[in-house]
């Protein structure tokens, strides 16, 4: 790291290099708690709820799936301390976080234990900081590419995940903690690592050179001024467009259940439905890294907003087939899951590019933190459906919720393609 003539931060290729490798170990360890979680819901409910009835199981699942949710709100603390303290600290906490709430999820021995471990879980793997990282350190040119390079490395490790599941979760039995075995580990090193190896972002130093930028200010105060910025309606676009987003992804909190209990898939064909989906996760990746700096960031929302429902469509309608339930299944979760990831990575990438760099964590925490609420009010209001409508026809009428956005995002939402992060104000 120097600084050249006008007092700008640089950093070597090298170093730059470096720092892509141990963003993208962060993500796949994001990635493998994130993933893992969502792929043993039938082995928690046939260990904790076996009590239960189907949709009983299903219900109460919903319920302490929004409990869980509830760890997506301190994600705001943790981007709101990224902007007071720096983003290399948080960073390191939340890598720490993963793991020590790994090891706790693993040692569970009732649902309640599982739902409390999982809720901390949820918060620091949600925390987003390794996106603002990247976003910081990149050119303006390369942030979509640079992001998506990081989304590769974590779609390996969901991969990781998946054949863990294909192992180690049968139709004969169930082996679902080893699955936590190894971001434990993966957690704490990178932890110290992080601490001891890599330097503050460039835009964060820079910012805090600024007297302006560092005067101290209240939360209140911090709060408000997001919404006295330049892209001050955009900004509020996306926060409403993401909290209609997290009220109808119900479908995916408990996705792996539902394919377990439709009875026209074993085990080993939900694990390789989950499995051959990679690949279209891995193209909504591309088509944000490379359409986005081609095209822009308004028709890919647009794309990944209306893939979602009709994937759900297709999985709810076909997986009672008999002969054909295995590829309704296949389609429909791939569709699901391309448009959920297209769309979710792509929005925190247009938050990120409409916030000035001093409240960009601060932002971003909101936005998250909407997304929660949305989750939660989902699953809580879903739980209700669920238990006289089942989980099919539930994941239908919130997963319809989607096509709300695609107004706001022609009327309210601006293309941020090429902005210079410097800036914005």
């Amino acid at each position: 790291m120097s600084e050249n003539q006008n007092g700008d931060i640089t950093r070597t290729k090298g170093y730059f290099i470096y720092l892509m490798i141990i963003l993208m170990l962060v993500n796949m360890l994001d990635s493998i708690t994130t993933v893992t979680q969502s792929l043993i819901l039938s082995s928690i409910a046939a260990e904790f709820l076996g009590n239960y009835s189907e949709n009983e199981q299903n219900a109460i699942m919903a319920l302490g799936g929004s409990i869980t949710t509830l760890g997506f709100y301190f994600i705001f603390i943790a981007q709101y301390l990224s902007d007071k303290i720096g983003r290399k600290k948080i960073l390191a906490l939340t890598a720490f976080g993963m793991g020590f709430m790994s090891i706790l999820v693993m040692l569970s021995t009732n649902y309640v234990q599982y739902i409390i471990f999982t809720m901390f879980l949820c918060f620091f793997f949600s925390s987003d900081i390794f996106v603002i990282y990247a976003q910081e350190e990149s050119k303006k040119e390369k942030r979509a590419v640079n992001y998506s390079i990081i989304q590769f490395a974590g779609l390996g490790a969901s991969i990781f995940a998946i054949i863990m599941r294909f192992i180690f979760i049968t139709d004969t039995s169930s082996n679902w903690r080893i699955l936590f075995i190894i971001p434990s580990i993966m957690g704490i090193a990178l932890s110290i690592i992080i601490l001891l190896t890599l330097k503050e972002t460039e835009k964060y130093e820079i910012m805090k050179k600024d007297p302006s930028k560092t005067e101290k200010s209240s939360f209140r105060e911090d709060v408000k001024a997001l919404f006295q910025i330049e892209n001050r309606k955009p900004f509020i676009a996306i926060l409403l467009i993401t909290f209609i987003f997290g009220l109808a992804t119900l479908w995916k909190a408990l996705g792996e259940k539902f394919l377990s209990d439709a009875g026209t898939l074993n085990q080993s064909q939900v694990s390789i439905i989950l499995m051959i989906t990679v690949p279209a996760v891995l193209c909504a990746y591309a088509a944000n890294g490379f359409l986005a700096e081609k095209i822009g960031r308004k028709p890919l929302l647009y794309l990944w907003t209306s893939i979602l429902p009709i994937g759900t469509i297709i999985l709810v309608l076909g997986i009672n087939d008999p002969h054909n339930a295995f590829a309704f299944a296949m389609i429909g979760i791939a569709l699901t899951q391309v448009g959920f990831w297209g769309l979710f990575t792509l929005s925190r990438l247009v938050t990120i590019e409409l916030l000035p760099t001093d409240k960009r964590g601060t932002g971003t925490g909101i936005r998250a933190l909407l997304f929660a609420v949305g989750t939660t009010i989902g699953l809580l209001i879903g739980a209700v459906f669920i238990l006289f409508l089942g989980l099919g026809i539930s994941f239908l009428i919130f997963s319809l919720l989607m096509y709300i956005n695609i107004p706001l995002i022609y009327i309210y939402l601006k293309e941020t393609k090429g902005v210079d992060l410097n800036e914005i104000k």
